[in-house]
Order: structure tokens, then sequence, then C-alpha cells
């Protein structure tokens, strides 16, 4: 390509500094004329594309087929060939969690879009004096209730609030704990969750799954902003023996992560022509195939070894997304 001629001024545009060459050893500007043709814009459109399309193929090359030399190179400080493993990662899971909103269902889910028949719950094993006093908006005498039903009768009643479409399932709800004697009472995080779980079943009726379940896909991707450092520091706990810095797991669970987000795009780009979801379960294998190949790679351990590494640290990791989904649950409860 031709390029421009350098400026007389040996005055940085961009930063002010002396250039004692082409470029500004500051901030790398180039010191050229800035009055440029439209074939010169033409000329580093094409280079800039063909530059970056280099590097974004040989980072393909390296993640998809070489498990684990990807993060093994960035350890070692080769960065300017490859693409920044965390625009990378940010790039990939955009790109994912968009293909996979547009293969869900269409259907609103905070609209009450269908009802199940009204079910008419059987207060005949709790007692009638139980049933007057639910009807008539409040727990009468409930020692009195207490005494004469047992605990297992009224939890027996409680299960039935599931299939309640009245709106009135928190209410019931409420007034069943209340006839139970405080030591039969669920505690103060089970009650309270349930409470707010009949709360959305009477706002959104038989949607209350699927809001719950939409609530979770759209602030997955901010989730894995927590998992992506648990599952470094769970490399940094097997691997404590090993000369790395934190950062350095932290880019072997980017990259890890991005060839999973990439494997899910393959994988939904597949299903739209099968229609089968049984393909994503068939994914996990070679998933987990590169993940023991890329452990043994980047931190020179044995086979057997990285098998087994590999097989503590996802039951730790799946045990830490557990948790971070039953918190984010309650957190969903506690705010509507």
């Amino acid at each position: 390509m031709k390029t421009q001629h350098l400026r007389k001024d040996k005055t940085c545009l961009n930063c002010g500094r002396e250039v004692p060459d082409r470029f500004c050893g500051h901030c790398g500007q180039e010191n050229v004329e800035t009055k440029e043709s439209f074939g010169h814009l033409v000329s580093h459109f094409f280079q800039d594309i063909t530059h970056y399309d280099s590097k974004l193929l040989l980072t393909l090359k390296y993640l998809f087929f070489y498990p684990g030399l990807l993060t093994k190179k960035y350890m070692q400080g080769h960065r300017m060939d490859y693409v920044n493993p965390i625009r990378l990662y940010v790039f990939t899971s955009f790109v994912f969690f968009l293909m996979l909103s547009f293969t869900q269902e269409s259907h609103n889910p905070y609209v009450r879009h269908k009802e199940r028949p009204t079910v008419a719950l059987t207060f005949d094993t709790v007692g009638i004096e139980l049933k007057k006093a639910l009807d008539s908006g409040k727990v009468k005498d409930s020692a009195e209730i207490a005494k004469t039903k047992t605990a297992v009768e009224i939890m027996r009643t409680m299960r039935d609030l599931a299939h309640d479409t009245t709106g009135r399932a928190a209410f019931i709800y409420d007034s069943l704990q209340q006839a139970i004697p405080k030591s039969e009472r669920h505690g103060f995080l089970l009650g309270n969750t349930l409470h707010r779980y009949y709360e959305m079943q009477d706002k959104y009726g038989d949607n209350v799954q699927d809001v719950v379940r939409d609530k979770i896909t759209h602030n997955y991707p901010k989730l894995m902003f927590l998992l992506l450092p648990f599952f470094a520091l769970l490399l940094k706990w097997f691997f404590f023996r090993k000369a790395h810095y934190y950062a350095d797991h932290a880019i072997f669970a980017i990259h890890m992560h991005t060839f999973i987000f990439m494997l899910g795009i393959i994988a939904i780009m597949i299903n739209l022509l099968l229609h089968s979801d049984a393909l994503y379960a068939w994914f996990l294998l070679p998933a987990y195939i590169y993940f023991v190949f890329a452990l043994r790679n980047t931190y020179a351990v044995s086979l057997g070894t990285a098998i087994l590494d590999s097989v503590l640290i996802l039951l730790c990791y799946a045990l830490g997304t557990l948790i971070v989904v039953i918190l984010f649950l309650l957190l969903i409860f506690a705010i509507v």
C-alpha cells in the first residue's frame, strides 16, 4: 500500500510529544500528513479489515484446535498477534445470548395469556373452622384450630396452593401458617420465599414459572461475571503449586468460557435445522474433553491429573453456580 508522507514537524498531533521516527513512542500515532486522499482511506479500510481478520482467524485456530495453547501464549507475552481475550469473550457471549433469545418462545410471559380452570381447594381435611376463617378474610382462633387439626393436614392443604388460580394463594399461605404451631411453621427464609412466590403466582397466574425462567435468562450474562472470577479462583486453588498469578487463571477461564459460547453458537445453528434440543447435551462431551486437554497443556500436568482435577473443579463450579442461582432467585422473590 502506498504510504502517506511524513510530517516535517516532529511534534505528535495526538499527544504533543516529540516523534523521533514515523510513530510516536508515547501514544503510537503515525506522524503523517493529515490530508488523506480517498484512495488512502480505502486502502486503510482494507488493511485494517484484513489485519483484524488475520488476528481473528489465528486466534480461532489456536482456540479450537490447540486447547490451552492460546492461554499459554498469552502468559508468555504473545499478545499482539491475537484478539484480546476479554474483547473476544464479550463479543462471543453477546452473539450467543442474542441467538439464544431468538430461538426461545415468542410469547410475553408477563401477560396472563392463559389460565387453568379455577381449582377449589379442599379444606375439609383442615376443618370447617379454618374454611370459614379464610372466607371471612382472616384466621380466627388459630390456636383452637391448631389443637384440633394436625400440622400434616394443614401442610397438605398448602401443597394445593400450587394449583390455585383465584388470586388468593399468598393470603391463604399466610393464613395457614398462622394456624400451625410456631414450632411447625416454615423458617424465615423459606417462609418469605414461598410467600413471594405465591404473590408472583397471584400476579402472573399460570405464567409464574415462565416469568422466573425469563428473569434468569435475561440476567445470566450478569451472573457469568460472578462465575468467571469464581472459576479462576478454583483454578488457583487446584494449581497453587504452579507459578501463575490469579490473572493468568482468569485468562484461562475467559478462553474456556469463550470456547463454550462458540460451541453453543454452533449448536444453536445446527438445532435450527434439526430441531432437537437433545443436541445441546451432546455438545457437553466435546466441551469436557477440551477442558481436560486445556488443563493438561496449560498447567503441564499428566492426563490422569487433568481428568481428576477437571472433575473436582466442575463439581465445585456446579455447586457455586447453584448457590449463585439460588441467591438470585431469592433476590427476585424479594423485590417482586
